[in-house]
């Protein structure tokens, strides 16, 4: 078979540079599965390829997160995703010699690599606008900046996971120092260099760490809120007043609500309260303690309002009605005979279900005595009732006995729900034998019996 011809290999070339990453791998197991001189050229091709998108992101590891959007949606310095590839083939058109050294790992390949981030860096400079569709200079400029840094951000970002734990003094010596440095770069490189930082770390509320650990600690807030660091605090506080607002609006019986969504914005608002209690103290009069305490108020009062709500649906899901005692003397007993109905059971289980949820993060936003008051109520309140229903089961005084197993058996439900496990279950298991029991008949009546049915 011949082989392939130019125009053919340039337009495969354009296809496999197209082909996603995830995609590179697949192509080229199907071009080891086909035969033939093309086949055998094709495999070649993405080989190539991909030896050359390693080589690139080993180059540009310290900025590929900006590449590609942030998967918790906050806001942060990124670029196309299609920009690295377009740089690469720029910086390594010179100096294609190089390329090999980043197969391995030592001191010499981070050289290369540093050195060819500093040529991306003028083949940004070189090109500016025409990187990518509708790029500024301002982006241009940006881009190569960030390049400008990349080195610095390579050797420095060794200490990343240092930071974010109980860094030393060591740790947090390279941390100052890098910063001085990348400001000796640019005026502004001290805060790229924290946006590099940001673009690397998966959860956005870690950066109030660093943040915390490059100022002093006497007079911390207001040494922030007046430096170029100031921009990662708004951002965390600004998210944590979103979904404060979606936590204080959410309705867990709306047609759909899922509680566990609500259960995700608590606890990523309780853990980034608590973050910013840790890390960065804010002073109750300042624009940022304002806001967190709103927030923190916002989720309270909504809680305190879902727990006296559920309170509510607990009861109309338990009628009573009087029963006769001694006289004219009349007390309340559970109602048996009237079915259940679908939408106030579905109300107090939406209800019920976020009592127990929030049953964590309620103690950050100071709702929990309140939360474990409800809990404890509603537990007395569903066993008791439970309990006398399944006794006037056993003594035949439930008109329809199956109706009153489903009144019981969502008394068992709603106990589960709010977290009282143990009642839930003794609920159940009594309901499992509960009911009027069978007529035992004797020897002699069952030889009767058995002549009767001859």
């Amino acid at each position: 078979m011949a082989d392939l011809s130019v125009a053919q290999r340039a337009a495969l070339a354009q296809l496999i540079a197209a082909c996603p990453d995830r995609l590179l791998s697949p192509l080229e197991e199907l071009a080891t599965a086909m035969t033939g001189d093309r086949a055998w050229a094709l495999r070649d091709m993405v080989e190539a390829e991909g030896l050359d998108r390693r080589r690139r992101d080993a180059a540009f590891a310290p900025l590929t997160p900006l590449f590609r959007p942030r998967e918790d949606g906050l806001e942060g310095l990124s670029f196309p995703a299609s920009a690295p590839g377009r740089l690469w083939r720029l910086a390594t058109r010179n100096e294609p010699e190089l390329l090999p050294q980043l197969d391995r790992d030592d001191e010499l390949s981070r050289m290369v690599a540093d050195r060819l981030c500093l040529s991306a860096a003028s083949a940004v400079r070189d090109r500016g606008e025409g990187l990518w569709p509708g790029a500024s200079a301002e982006q241009a400029a940006e881009l190569a900046a960030c390049f400008d840094l990349a080195g610095l951000a390579r050797r420095s970002l060794t200490y990343l996971e240092a930071w974010l734990g109980r860094p030393g003094p060591e740790a947090t010596a390279e941390l100052k120092l890098a910063l001085r440095q990348a400001a000796s770069i640019a005026p502004d490189g001290a805060a790229r260099l924290m946006e590099i930082y940001f673009a690397h770390l998966t959860d956005a509320r870690t950066m109030l760490r660093l943040v915390a650990l490059a100022t002093p600690a006497a007079g911390r807030e207001t040494v922030v809120s007046e430096s170029e660091l100031a921009v990662f605090v708004d951002r965390v506080v600004t998210a944590l007043a979103h979904r404060a607002a979606e936590a204080a609006t959410f309705d867990p019986t709306a047609p759909g609500a899922d509680a566990a969504l609500l259960k995700t914005d608590l606890d990523w608002c309780a853990e980034t309260l608590s973050e910013i209690d840790m890390t960065l103290p804010l002073r109750a009069d300042s624009a940022w303690g304002k806001a967190v305490r709103q927030a923190r108020l916002k989720i309270a009062l909504r809680l305190s309002e879902l727990f006296s709500a559920a309170e509510k649906a607990a009861g109309k899901v338990l009628p009573v009605e009087r029963t006769a005692m001694a006289g004219r003397m009349t007390r309340p007993a559970p109602k048996l005979d009237e079915a259940v109905d679908a939408a106030a059971a579905d109300r107090a289980r939406a209800l019920a279900a976020v009592i127990g949820l929030v049953r964590g993060p309620a103690t950050v936003f100071g709702c929990e005595a309140e939360r474990r008051q409800t809990a404890e109520g509603l537990t007395g309140r569903l066993a008791a009732w439970a309990d006398e229903a399944i006794e006037r089961l056993n003594d035949g005084a439930a008109p329809d006995e199956a109706v009153a197993r489903k009144r019981i058996a969502l008394t068992a439900e709603l106990l589960g729900l709010i977290g009282a496990k143990d009642a839930a279950r003794t609920v159940r298991r009594r309901l499992g034998v509960a009911g009027t029991a069978p007529t035992v008949l004797t020897p002699g009546a069952t030889s009767r019996a058995s002549r009767q049915v001859a």
